[in-house]
């Protein structure tokens, strides 16, 4: 077998087999897997010839099939995509591109105007105009020869603790070992068909985009009004036969949460997948109701290792109120937990999950300082250069040898001067209240008290009853504020950026009922 280097060779040898199939799709367009490889070529010689390899490509465009062409026509002259969300305020798009230095811009005819004011010094093209372009063969065969596995293949922006986002580099080698991973673990073949849920801009998409690549699967691009109108979820699924759906857990708890499936089973699908968020055993247990025959799988995993380092297929019942592990490292993939002293930590011990393997990040992208402080050197090993991952979330292994995330180390609190508590630990038992649809919890360390925000039809008085069955009064919630919603990210998290921005450890409850709740957050 040829050792694949480029993920374009995912998509030439799916033209070849699947040539008229459809590869990507949405409401108002489709591209077949010929066609994609076409605009590809085309638009990739169009920008060849107009910027040297292995420089960024900024993607300005709606989320969209013509999206993803743009991604992969940079990859065809030897650049590296950067995908921005148009819907990100113009501040946001101004930080990263003085960390990016975009070399190039492409856009859509909606966001032709944004582009031209966001773009600065970089070229800008129009795609479709960028498509009309004859393929120079030679110029692309050079730039294929000319290419290693360790060349960068995107960066995703992320939000940093300071404010300023960071470009998380991510090589083709890491993504290749990504979907081969997926193809042999998960068994995903080119009977897929995937309903994406995640922003572009966001890791989750690589499980749907970089599959169908491999496998010659399909992904639908599920409209946005789906994820507020859950009737038309089910209905968008059935008819297109969708099977695989990687979602955050906050999307899979909504419709759990609407009673959707006690009516409607969307009985095409058979896998669903989550990451991103910790997924409520409550809320899975009605989806495993609904669907007693599909695979279940639990992943976890930052930006910074390629999306996926650990999963659980979730083998066995749980009650409501019980964690969900998150199983096991990848193949090829290294977990260590380490302890404050940086030694593996013992039985029932906490420690910061680390990562080591091909899935590592590059580092953050023009930006060194950031990049020392968490990819370090494996200190299990002094013999030679091993590059090593800090999470900063807390896990352990349980009896079964399965890690248990715990959480953020951040979100690690002391409370009352003397007792160490994980924010996660007080969620689950949260999540796990029958009246509660989501919520989340955080520290107010001015004032040393617990605030627990949440949604739902359960009152305080019914909810502290509940919780006092679950937890220890030291870990017991000291301020309860109820939102008729709670604020999101763009990847559709729970926005707690936003919440803490708000102070929430000292703004009374009738201000916080103000209106609809808080604002939506724009940061993902």
């Amino acid at each position: 077998m040829t050792m694949i280097t480029n993920v374009l060779e995912y998509l030439d040898a799916s033209a070849e087999r699947f040539p008229d199939k459809i590869a990507f799709g949405d409401e108002k367009t489709t591209l077949s897997f010929a066609a994609l490889r076409e605009k590809t070529r085309r638009a990739g010689t169009y920008l060849a010839a107009r910027i040297g390899a292995n420089q960024p490509v900024a993607v300005f465009m709606e989320k969209t099939p013509d999206c993803l062409a743009a991604f992969f026509a940079a990859v065809r002259a030897g650049c590296f995509y950067v995908p921005l969300d148009t819907k990100m305020p113009a501040e946001r798009v101004r930080l990263i591109f003085d960390t990016l230095n975009p070399a190039f811009v492409f856009y859509d005819a909606k966001n032709a105007a944004a582009a031209q004011t966001v773009a600065g010094d970089a070229q800008t093209a129009l795609f479709d105009d960028a498509c009309l372009t004859e393929p120079d063969e030679a110029a692309l065969a050079a730039i294929r020869a000319a290419h290693v596995d360790t060349d960068l293949l995107y960066v995703l922006f992320t939000s940093g603790s300071t404010g300023v986002p960071k470009g998380v580099t991510i090589s083709h080698r890491s993504i290749i070992d990504w979907a081969d991973w997926l193809h042999d673990t998960l068994d995903i073949d080119e009977t897929a068909v995937f309903g994406n849920q995640a922003p572009f801009v966001f890791d989750n998409s690589t499980l749907d985009i970089y599959s169908t690549l491999k496998n010659g699967a399909t992904t639908w691009i599920i409209p946005k009004k789906c994820f507020s109108f859950h009737k038309t979820m089910m209905q968008f699924l059935a008819a297109h036969e969708i099977n695989t759906i990687f979602f955050v857990p906050s999307a899979l708890i909504a419709i759990a949460n609407s009673g959707i499936l006690d009516i409607t089973q969307p009985t095409t699908l058979k896998r669903v997948y989550f990451c991103g968020e910790v997924m409520p055993n409550r809320q899975l247990n009605v989806w495993r109701r609904a669907l007693p025959e599909a695979k279940f799988c639990n992943m976890y995993g930052p930006t910074e290792i390629t999306d996926v380092c650990a999963y659980y297929i979730v083998d066995r019942a749980f009650e409501d109120d019980e964690p969900l592990p998150i199983g096991r490292a990848c193949a090829n993939t290294r977990i260590l937990i380490l302890n404050d002293e940086n030694k593996p930590v013992g039985k029932d011990e906490t420690g910061e999950l680390c990562v080591l393997g091909t899935c590592l990040s590059m580092g953050y992208y023009n930006n060194p300082a950031q990049t020392e402080k968490v990819f370090v050197q494996n200190p299990l090993n002094t013999a030679f250069t091993e590059r090593m991952y800090r999470t900063g979330d807390l896990a352990r292994w349980n009896e079964r040898g399965e890690i248990m995330f715990l959480g953020r180390k951040d979100f690690q609190i002391k409370h009352q001067g003397c007792y160490r508590i994980e924010l996660g630990e007080i969620e689950t038992a949260l999540l796990a209240v029958e009246g509660v649809a989501n919520g989340c919890c955080l520290f107010d360390a001015e004032k040393d008290e617990i605030v627990c925000v949440y949604t739902g039809a359960e009152d305080e008085s019914g909810l502290v009853g509940q919780l006092k069955v679950k937890l220890p009064s030291y870990m017991m919630p000291n301020r309860y504020v109820h939102l008729d919603r709670l604020p999101m990210t763009i990847n559709d998290k729970i926005d707690r950026v936003t919440l803490k921005k708000s102070n929430c450890g000292s703004i009374s409850l009738p201000l916080w009922r103000e209106g609809s709740g808080l604002p939506c957050g724009d940061q993902p």
